[in-house]
């Protein structure tokens, strides 16, 4: 789920949670006050009955304002109403015109009248006086005032409670409100914090770590998330960001390796040429070649080192061009069975004079077409025979030649009954400047780069290059071609 619509929802269930909590909190806070406030006047009884006695009581003062109203200004009337008002702590005052007068067994006199009508003034000027409240002796009394229009002399009750307990109750009422609203708010809260926590806080501090782990360079950790949402997207990216960072990385040391390696190898291999064109270079100069004949075998050694020189200076500048994918490659469609003749014959006039038995099969069809760079696929096979050339150890060494096709490809093997290799070895003899351990000796000429340039060659025609062998038997290197049509 995204962000946004989880926030969405979490809103909305949060706005209905809060008036669903607020509204039933609301409806038990009144319910609960009033019950509480009830309960500091009532005093002995139970709220219950108090709620009880006070409709009786306002409902016997309606009926008596309504059918008997005489008996509203009779004294022992108002000392009715006024015991009535006992449980409550109170009493009843009346006001008729300018007489005041209180009843009740717990009627107050004369002090308290002039209190109450002063208070009265008072409340007058600010508010509505029918609720009126007055201290006396230590205690918190308030008058309710009930009128009675409908008499010839005004007439007014004033319903006395003893509410002393009440600011005391209130006090701890509020404290009871704060309590609630807290419970509240975190009833609301916990979840919210919770979610945005567990959804969007962790996953982006797991971000922010792995972002200061790759800031030190550290890249040896993954970061994971199950969260389906935009953070999780984002960790997912940056966790592949990461893997790739780390692959480039990697590739690029392995390249550096590789480049070092490659040094060395350049190294070794045009010193050995170097080193004996100086020590025959060293002969001459000291009178060493002292009659034509030694002199001329020396120079001729000499060139040929310098050749060799200059082949490994063109197969390392064609390898790194084929590497960097800077040289170019003009395919066209190439008559395969022409082609087979022109490179067998270019073959045979090289190395039947060599003594090396040369033969070939064309199996790929009359009229076949490949789509192929044919100067850089005959490097191929020209690189393989060499090769094969090269290590030969029979007395007589023989080099088979094979066109065919086989699943939408163009095959080309070269098999030659040579000494062979180990097929553990056989992976590595397309790297460059490799050449199994008992073929690299003084003895053997080459830049080590033949096959690899090959590998480089048919990968840009999108094709394989394999080999197979028996040691002591022969051995076989197959390139593919991938089929692009045929004519017949």
């Amino acid at each position: 789920m995204s962000i946004r619509l989880k926030l969405i929802l979490t809103y909305i269930i949060g706005i209905i949670l809060t008036a669903v909590i607020v509204t039933a909190t609301g409806i038990g806070v009144v319910t609960a006050f009033l019950s509480y406030f009830a309960n500091s006047i009532v005093k002995e009884q139970t709220a219950g009955d108090a709620i009880h006695r006070g409709i009786d009581l306002f409902v016997d003062l309606r009926y008596a304002e309504r059918y008997m109203p005489e008996e509203l200004a009779s004294p022992s009337f108002a000392e009715q109403i006024g015991d009535r008002l006992e449980p409550f702590g109170g009493f009843v005052v009346v006001q008729q015109g300018d007489q005041w007068a209180s009843y009740g067994k717990l009627r107050e006199g004369e002090a308290f009248l002039a209190q109450m009508q002063k208070n009265i003034s008072t409340a007058g000027k600010h508010a509505d006086e029918a609720f009126v409240m007055s201290e006396w002796k230590g205690r918190n009394l308030l008058s309710v005032r009930y009128d009675f229009p409908g008499m010839d002399d005004p007439l007014s009750y004033y319903l006395i409670a003893d509410v002393t307990e009440t600011g005391t109750r209130d006090n701890q009422f509020h404290i009871l409100v704060f309590l609630v609203i807290a419970v509240i708010f975190g009833i609301i809260l916990v979840p919210l914090i919770w979610i945005t926590t567990k959804d969007i806080v962790r996953p982006l501090r797991q971000l922010e770590q792995g972002s200061r782990r790759i800031a030190e360079g550290d890249l040896n950790f993954s970061l994971h998330s199950e969260v389906r949402n935009e953070v999780g997207s984002v960790i997912r990216s940056y966790e592949k960001m990461r893997s790739e960072l780390q692959r480039a990385i990697g590739a690029q040391l392995a390249m550096e390796e590789s480049r070092k390696q490659l040094i060395s190898n350049i190294s070794h291999d045009l010193k050995t040429p170097l080193t004996s064109i100086k020590g025959y270079v060293e002969g001459i100069r000291e009178g060493v070649a002292n009659d034509p004949e030694k002199l001329r075998k020396y120079i001729d050694v000499i060139h040929s080192k310098t050749l060799d020189m200059d082949r490994m200076i063109d197969d390392l500048f064609l390898y790194s061009k084929l590497d960097q994918e800077q040289e170019r490659f003009d395919f066209e469609a190439v008559p395969l069975q022409e082609f087979y003749r022109q490179t067998i014959n270019e073959l045979c006039m090289e190395y039947e004079s060599a003594g090396v038995r040369l033969t070939g099969d064309y199996e790929a069809g009359t009229g076949a077409v490949a789509t192929m760079d044919a100067q850089k696929i005959k490097r191929v096979i020209l690189n393989i025979v060499g090769n094969s050339v090269k290590f030969m150890d029979k007395q007589n060494p023989t080099i088979h030649v094979h066109f065919g096709q086989q699943a939408g490809e163009w095959v080309i093997a070269v098999t030659d009954n040579g000494p062979g290799m180990d097929p553990s070895e056989l992976e590595q003899i397309f790297d460059r400047f490799y050449r199994g351990d008992v073929n690299r000796n003084q003895n053997v000429a080459g830049t080590g780069l033949g096959l690899a340039i090959a590998k480089q060659i048919v990968r840009h025609h999108g094709g394989m290059i394999y080999a197979k062998s028996e040691p002591g038997r022969f051995m076989t290197v197959m390139f593919t071609i991938p089929m692009v049509q045929n004519r017949t």
